[in-house]
């Protein structure tokens, strides 16, 4: 073992290629596990699902070998193996050379951005040395001008055990070659198998593709957003107390049910990832594989989920076979999905890999044809951080620093140095201060301004006599609900120091505004106070009231009208039909104290008495007395409050 190997990172060896080329006997060579677990694939002699091996390398290295099934019907378990690879070990048979799955499978590596590529010629046992080298040029020329176009070939046979040496060696370069798996600072681990252990309860395993797990970890399974507990970890089938990027892991759930959890599932740091509905993406369509269309119905595979969604081309309405542009996955299931992530899409039916790339931003949408969105786009597929921050800024709802950092692709501390940036520049807004902001960029912020000053300035021409628009009705009549009243209240608290707003205890108002009558109402307004004066403390219901003062509006003006009267000191409202003048309230409640200072108790027919008046307005006052904590009920009398 050389110096450092235990320290040298983890890495996923997958398998790729044709049925019945030899990939599960090449890994049961390798590592003699034989991967074919289930009895149907024993039976058939072929893999259906994922396999999973421990391979130690000549280095001391440790890595985790996935053998995925090679039939065509089972593409969508080889999509989910591939999903995580350091390494593609692309296994071609001597005896046969390339066949169609060898292709698709090598094109769903490319797709998924595996950065490195070791051929094994197998069953070299069967040919003679010039037809292995014919083999071995037929796929030289398959890999040339891609990315694995200097991925070594080694012709190997698992029954003599001939190459295999060499092929362990080729295995342990190209996985120290390969990066090390970025950690975006939350851990994440797709799901790719499912089960239960007596005693222990729900199992799943996966690879962590980013972050580290411990022993009593809280996490969140996605897309249900069910909380679980980290029981128990294993890494190469051995206990342990944590584990890091790029292992495979089994991981003993606590919190959830088996039945709960499927293949497909995220689980994750809380707060990480959330649910995704809507990618944007650059989508680079196969060659060969027809022209893909603006609306058309596809499978998604990411991670190791499956989606159906609507491809939105953002850029024209056709992509023709062999070309890329940016698009929109309008998936019908939502999956646990951040910037950076690879996926694969395949055709509806008949079901055939057409194409794939990289996601370049989550839940923002995109306008077709539109030059600023483009732009925005391109910039995050530059890869610069700040550019994948600024590109997250573009939605109609401000985001919190954590949503930016989840949206971006981007640990938290590395997100906040962006932000910055970009504020210091003009190009983001921060709102709110110290420990909870929330950001956008300058000109979706400008865009909101309006928006929110628009909508404030309708409700005040509907309502004059308001102080102005509730804030909850803002908030959800112009962010449909999508930013928390926190946020809502910062938002309000920036607008107003840029003298854009006024803002209430629940209200929000344009700084010019103040409530007033129109001025053929005041009139009315002055008859009707003279009316109910004159009525003292036994005033006409407020119908009646009204039209001998004038009044011919409609309900919802008359109900304005009268709030802001008793608002503004003229009325008191003592139930839906009895409304007073406010001199005359004033002066009966200060005669009831009175009359409880001397005599302690007070009845309804001793208040009727004192008053003068009869039980029909009697009964409504000490209601409303009551109400407004002069007097307090105890049983059949009132006593001072």
């Amino acid at each position: 073992m050389s110096a450092g190997a235990a320290d040298a990172p983890p890495g996923i060896i997958g398998t790729a290629g044709h049925v019945d080329h030899g990939k599960t006997a090449l890994v049961r060579a390798l590592t003699g596990v034989d991967t074919d677990r289930l009895p149907e694939e024993r039976r058939r002699g072929i893999s259906i699902e994922l396999g999973f091996a421990d391979l130690r390398l000549p280095s001391g290295r440790r890595a985790a070998v996935v053998d995925v099934p090679g039939h065509e019907r089972f593409v969508k378990a080889m999509v989910a193996g591939a999903s995580g690879m350091d390494v593609c070990l692309l296994v071609v048979a001597a005896d046969e050379g390339v066949m169609p799955q060898t292709r698709e499978h090598l094109q769903i590596a490319l797709l998924l951005g595996v950065p490195r590529a070791v051929v094994a010629l197998t069953k070299a046992d069967l040919v003679d040395a010039d037809w292995l080298e014919l083999v071995a040029d037929e796929v030289r020329s398959l890999l040339d001008g891609g990315a694995f176009a200097q991925a070594p070939v080694h012709p190997v046979s698992s029954v003599d055990g001939r190459g295999l040496d060499a092929l362990r060696s080729a295995l342990d370069a190209a996985l120290g070659a390969a990066a090390a798996h970025a950690d975006r600072g939350f851990a994440r681990l797709p799901v790719d198998r499912v089960f239960s252990v007596a005693g222990f309860g729900t199992v799943v395993t996966g690879t962590l593709t980013s972050g580290r797990v411990a022993l009593e970890d809280r996490l969140v399974q996605l897309p249900a957003g069910t909380a679980v507990r980290v029981r128990g970890l294993q890494v190469h089938g051995a206990a342990v107390e944590r584990a890091r990027a790029g292992q495979r892991v089994a991981v003993n759930l606590g919190g959830v049910e088996r039945s709960a959890v499927r293949r497909g599932d995220v689980l994750a740091t809380p707060g990480s990832l959330a649910p995704q509905r809507l990618l944007a993406v650059r989508f680079q369509a196969l060659a060969g594989t027809g022209t893909r269309r603006h609306g058309e119905r596809l499978r998604i595979h990411l991670g190791t989920a499956e989606a159906m969604a609507r491809l939105t081309l953002l850029e024209g309405d056709a992509l023709e076979s062999g070309a890329s542009a940016f698009a929109l996955l309008r998936l019908e299931s939502p999956l646990g999905a951040a910037r950076g992530d690879r996926w694969i899409a395949r055709s509806y039916s008949p079901v055939t890999t057409v194409g794939g790339g990289g996601v370049l931003d989550v839940g923002r949408r995109y306008r077709r044809g539109r030059a600023s969105d483009l732009g925005d786009l391109a910039a995050a597929e530059r890869g610069d951080p700040a550019e994948w921050v600024r590109a997250t800024l573009g939605g109609a709802v401000p985001l919190t620093t954590a949503e930016v950092a989840r949206r971006a692709g981007l640990p938290e501390p590395e997100a906040v140095p962006a932000l910055e940036r970009l504020e210091a520049a003009g190009q983001a807004r921060a709102i709110g201060t110290g420990g909870a902001r929330w950001w956008q960029g300058r000109e979706a912020w400008d865009a909101l301004a309006g928006r929110l000053t628009a909508a404030v300035a309708a409700w005040q021409t509907r309502y004059p006599l308001r102080p102005g628009m509730p804030r909850e009705e803002l908030r959800h009549a112009v962010l449909d609900g999508g930013l928390e009243p926190r946020g809502m209240a910062a938002t309000v608290a920036s607008l107003a120091a840029e003298g854009l707003l006024r803002a209430g205890p629940d209200w929000v108002a344009l700084p010019e505004h103040h409530p007033h009558l129109p001025q053929a109402w005041e009139g009315i307004a002055d008859r009707l106070q003279a009316v109910l004066a004159a009525a003292h403390l036994t005033p006409p219901a407020v119908g009646e009231a009204l039209a001998a003062s004038g009044w011919s509006e409609g309900e919802p003006q008359r109900s304005e009208f009268l709030a802001y009267l008793c608002a503004q000191g003229r009325l008191v409202r003592v139930d839906a039909q009895l409304y007073y003048d406010a001199g005359a309230v004033a002066g009966a409640a200060e005669r009831v104290r009175d009359f409880l200072r001397s005599h302690g108790t007070m009845t309804v027919a001793d208040l009727r008495d004192l008053l003068g008046v009869t039980r029909k307005h009697a009964v409504p006052l000490a209601g409303h007395l009551d109400a407004a904590h002069v007097t307090r009920r105890v049983g059949d009398v009132r006593e001072l409050a």
